[in-house]
């Protein structure tokens, strides 16, 4: 199966999706995996179309595509839909060739074991609120006037399970707390420190910190996370002398403000089985 392709958040931007899935043909990946903000919004028509255009693209492309949750992504939903859907590895089959992986999801592609972790904080949570209070009184309004439509407002454009708790995150370390060799996040560690988008808010540091507490658990050689929209490498001890390389990724060029941003930045390849010698070197310091 070789190469898996990781990239950035594509926040339900269908050309990017697609064009993502042209670079896992040229890049020879089998698989693709988005770290979070894929899109997931089938509360509505339009998430109900990108999830369709990127399954028939990603059929036609010979290519199965991954995510796991971001703060953007109504993973309630997900679970309320396909928790029975699953596949051999765990996986929550939305289509047949778009799959997600929940909280706390681990799995082994070609001998390595992966780890995913979704969820973040949201920095413009107070505006989605607002828009969403501004759709219902505008809903109420038509009813006022005769309209027998009943729109959804609520939860459309904020999702209340977009961070992990700490319990969620306790329950899922005590369930299996063993290493990893790579992990997918779509939060930052808090160790961190890239030169732009960092979200240095209070808000934004317990979940933050709750992905601090994944790598110095898991201790992976290699972790891949979105969110911040901005391409950078760093190292970080996570514990018994031991080192992970953080990989951040860029997104969707319509997502991505920071001014030196190029497409390719949202999007890296992982090699397998050849990525273990790395791994042992990243592990070594």
């Amino acid at each position: 199966m070789g190469n898996v392709l990781i990239v950035g958040d594509f926040h339900g931007n269908t050309s990017h999706a697609l064009a993502m899935v042209q670079v896992a043909v040229r890049e020879n990946c089998a698989r693709m995996f988005a770290v979070g903000d894929f899109g997931a919004w089938e509360h509505m028509p339009s998430g109900r179309r990108y999830f369709d255009v990127v399954n028939r693209a990603a059929k036609k492309a010979g290519v199965t595509v991954y995510f796991l949750d971001g703060n953007h992504d109504k993973s309630s939903l997900l679970h309320e839909m396909y928790d029975e859907r699953r596949d051999e590895e765990g996986f929550l089959v939305c289509r047949k060739f778009v799959r997600y992986a929940p909280r706390g999801h681990r799995w082994m592609w070609e001998g390595t074991r992966f780890a995913a972790f979704g969820g973040a904080r949201s920095t413009d949570k107070g505006w989605r609120l607002a828009r969403e209070a501004r759709k219902e009184e505008q809903a109420a309004r038509r009813r006022g006037y005769g309209s027998s439509r009943r729109p959804m407002t609520a939860g459309t454009l904020w999702f209340p399970e977009e961070e992990m708790t700490d319990e969620e995150l306790d329950a899922l370390l005590i369930a299996d707390s063993s290493p990893v060799d790579v992990l997918l996040t779509h939060d930052k560690p808090r160790a961190t420190e890239p030169k732009f988008n960092r979200k240095d808010r209070p808000e934004c540091f317990p979940n933050q910190d709750r992905i601090q507490l994944v790598v110095q658990t898991l201790q992976p050689g290699l972790h891949f996370h979105g969110h911040l929209h901005y391409r950078y490498t760093e190292t970080i001890a996570c514990g018994d002398g031991r080192w992970t390389r953080v990989e951040g990724l860029g997104a969707d060029p319509e997502a991505s403000s920071h001014p030196g941003y190029r497409a390719e930045q949202s999007w890296t390849v992982l090699q397998l089985p050849c990525a273990t010698a790395e791994l042992a070197e990243s592990r070594a310091g």
